[in-house]
């Protein structure tokens, strides 16, 4: 608009200032169809000006109102977006505040849209608090279409099938994974977990040596339960003094694990070998106690276990406070019909920690004494510790 005014106003310039120069105005005469026109010069280059100025400001607004008719969609469009982003937003504040209908009203109303296949891990999530695992399912197998989210969608339905103990769905998807993926600490946890529960107890032992980083903390756990499964097997396929013969088989370093040792161990135990039991904790818990073979001094049923309460002795020597050694020392002599030491450890197990399975056991040792009053006294106090049996295990 600026533009057509300044040429307009050059232009009447130009004709003002050639009518001051030229005297003679001249004479223009048009005659078409019966009209006939009468100017001089200036008056037709005024006209002629008019005429072109014209037709620039009817340009001018043309293109104004294409411009802004095409504005007006685009403004319904981002109309359009701004409500499913906002109905994205109100979605995930809902689930965050657990008002998991309105989180499942607002996502689903956006679950076409293209989100990354965010909107559908949510929708997910509040469906299965809704208790519909079906839902959450389905928008889990949505979700797995687009490339950001499918690997999180995928992590999810592996978790749904071990939850609902179907390890061999969880490890065909597994399986599917690509490499990168498939080292990433999170997936060998569910892939260990997943071998667990299908008993696939050779091939886990097989795979945890290379994913002993990865696992951290959490691979003698599953060493344990690895080992305990193969030893099992082998012991109710060939027998007890089979499962000795394979043990001591495996190479040294190898029998030096102490998930192995306690898996073997615990086996002795289940299959009633606790001479042997105790025979081997003795050779492989010699330095300091460890909290996989520790607890199994527990498990130990033996009239006379000489081996393993020295050996308990000699640890409360050097650490007389220890209340896990005391409570042990107290378990195993009980289960030795040794009375008097059981209650003499478990009373400062009980003074240093007071736990509701040391009081219980000391309880039942007062009851067995005859001393009623004294064990209801206990077993009164175990009362009052609902959650220390959780806290000690």
């Amino acid at each position: 608009m600026i533009r057509i005014l300044m040429v307009f106003v050059a232009l009447l310039i130009a004709v003002l200032i050639g009518s001051l120069i030229f005297d003679d105005k001249g004479y223009v005469f048009i005659d078409f169809a019966g009209y006939v026109v009468e100017m001089n010069v200036f008056s037709m280059a005024i006209m002629t000006i008019l005429v072109i100025v014209g037709l620039l400001l009817f340009s001018w607004l043309v293109k104004k109102l294409i411009m802004i008719i095409s504005g007006s969609k685009n403004w319904l469009g981002n109309w359009g977006t701004r409500k499913k982003k906002r109905a994205f937003t109100n979605g995930l504040i809902a689930l965050a505040e657990q008002d998991y209908l309105e989180a499942r009203k607002q996502l689903a109303s956006i679950e076409q849209e293209d989100f990354d296949g965010l909107n559908l891990l949510a929708a997910a999530e509040a469906e299965l608090q809704l208790q519909n695992p079906e839902g959450a399912q389905e928008y889990w197998r949505l979700a797995t279409s687009y490339p950001k989210s499918a690997f999180a969608a995928k992590l999810c339905l592996v978790r749904d099938h071990l939850q609902n103990q179907q390890p061999m769905k969880a490890l065909e998807i597994l399986d599917d994974l690509s490499d990168k993926q498939k080292r990433q600490k999170s997936v060998l946890t569910l892939r260990a977990q997943a071998l667990v529960q299908a008993g696939k107890w050779q091939e886990l032992k097989d795979r945890l040596p290379s994913w002993k980083k990865a696992l951290g903390e959490h691979y003698e756990h599953y060493m344990q339960l690895a080992s305990s499964g193969n030893f099992a097997e082998i012991a109710s396929k060939e027998g007890a003094n089979q499962l000795k013969e394979n043990w001591h088989a495996l190479p040294k370093s190898t029998r030096r694990d102490p998930a192995l040792q306690a898996a073997y161990v615990k086996q002795l135990i289940d299959q009633g070998m606790h001479i042997d039991a105790e025979a081997a904790l003795g050779e492989y818990h010699k330095n300091k106690p460890h909290p996989m073979l520790l607890p199994l001094y527990k498990e130990l049923r033996l009239s006379h276990p000489t081996r393993a309460l020295k050996q308990l002795e000699q640890w409360l020597k050097v650490d007389d406070m220890n209340v896990e050694l005391l409570s042990t020392l107290g378990t195993l002599a009980y289960h030795a019909n040794d009375l008097s030491l059981a209650e003499k450890a478990l009373s400062k197990a009980i003074k240093l920690g007071n736990r509701q399975q040391d009081i219980l056991l000391l309880a039942k040792i007062k009851e067995s004494q005859q001393d009623d009053q004294q064990a209801l006294a206990l077993y009164k106090q175990s009362l009052a510790q609902p959650n220390a049996l959780s806290k000690a295990e």
